[in-house]
């Protein structure tokens, strides 16, 4: 009896050539964490990587693609911010041919645990944007992935995020979704303010919509926390999005020393460093520890400054007292000019 051979897993990440070393750590992490996971690296590049970070990142297993953007007309910021390397999201579906399952991880994020469960979801997979990235607590609206209201998103349905993404090959005509993805952010480009999201919360949308059971939700706190959420502490994939990263915020980095190790052990292997600048930088001296002391330390000055303060203050309330005694003494109006 013939039996098909087992469709293997592929890891899909896409990385800019200043990002090699995120790459780097992501794939570290993934190997020490999930040994047993059986799964191609599929990572698409702009062609910009030095050559001493591909040759890293090949001997960590991946399979370095040139990636050619689809043509659309994406708003100037967009692109700025996030490259079109946020695109090759939507090869996952033609990945489909080849592997029945394709997992896609954004680069910005930090793996501390086994994923392999992940492979378990689908047919399409995202997780909801973590509440705590807001200030409010609440998740935004997926109107924010857009500058208008279009046409096939409902904005007030919540945001789901984009940086862990799960495919399967149960999906119907994979090649077609594509296709109609890249419609979609051909069509709407002009409007799109975070292009993958808009146009993959579009298509979870209307898989929902027409056939419930082809959509389904991964558990954010613990495979999409943001690093504000407590669960990230214990989440197998903390996502960093928002304006601090692992690399460019010491703070940040501080909290995950986990990315932090593997950064170093990127560098000591002769991996190209981050080149932006790092907020924050003087945590970094000392890891949690030093931070804890060097917080000590400011509430201290501050409470110095308090104490300071207050007996300033009681010296002003005693020489106001000195100074309306005199002056009522004298026989003058306290608070106005004698007459």
């Amino acid at each position: 009896m013939y039996v098909a051979p087992k469709k293997p897993l592929a890891l899909l990440i896409g990385v800019t050539g200043d990002l090699g070393f995120a790459a780097g750590c992501l794939l570290q992490s993934l190997r020490r964490h999930s040994p047993h996971l059986e799964a191609d690296v599929v990572m698409y590049t702009d062609g910009a990587l030095p050559p001493v970070d591909a040759a890293l990142l090949e001997g960590m297993g991946a399979r370095l693609t040139p990636f050619t953007p689809p043509q659309a007309d994406l708003p100037a910021e967009a692109v700025r911010q996030f490259s079109l390397l946020c695109l090759a999201c939507f090869e996952g579906f033609l990945l489909l041919d080849r592997y029945k399952t394709v997992i896609r991880l954004d680069a910005d994020v930090a793996v501390q645990d086994d994923i392999s469960a992940l492979a378990n979801y689908g047919p399409l997979s995202m997780a909801l944007e973590d509440p705590y990235f807001t200030d409010t607590g609440r998740s935004l609206p997926a109107s924010v992935n857009v500058l208008k209201p279009l046409p096939g998103l409902d904005g007030e349905a919540p945001n789901l995020n984009s940086g862990v993404l799960v495919l399967q090959d149960s999906l119907p005509e994979p090649a077609k979704l594509r296709d109609l993805c890249l419609r979609r952010l051909k069509n709407d480009a002009s409007y799109l303010r975070y292009p993958d999201q808009a146009v993959l919360n579009m298509l979870a949308q209307q898989l929902r919509r027409n056939d419930p059971p082809l959509f389904s939700l991964l558990p954010y706190e613990r495979f999409n926390a943001h690093p504000r959420n407590p669960a990230a502490q214990t989440a197998a994939v903390v996502h960093a999005f928002g304006a601090y990263k692992l690399w460019d915020d010491g703070l940040t980095r501080c909290s995950f020393p986990e990315w932090h190790r593997d950064y170093c052990r990127w560098l000591s292997l002769g991996g190209s460093p981050w080149r932006g600048e790092v907020g924050n930088g003087e945590y970094l001296e000392g890891g949690a520890f030093f931070m804890l002391n060097r917080l000590y330390g400011n509430v201290q000055t501050a409470q110095e400054l308090l104490d300071r303060m207050r007996d300033d203050l009681v010296r002003e309330k005693k020489l106001r007292r000195n100074l309306e005694k005199t002056i009522a003494a004298g026989g003058g109006p306290v608070g106005k000019d004698p007459q």
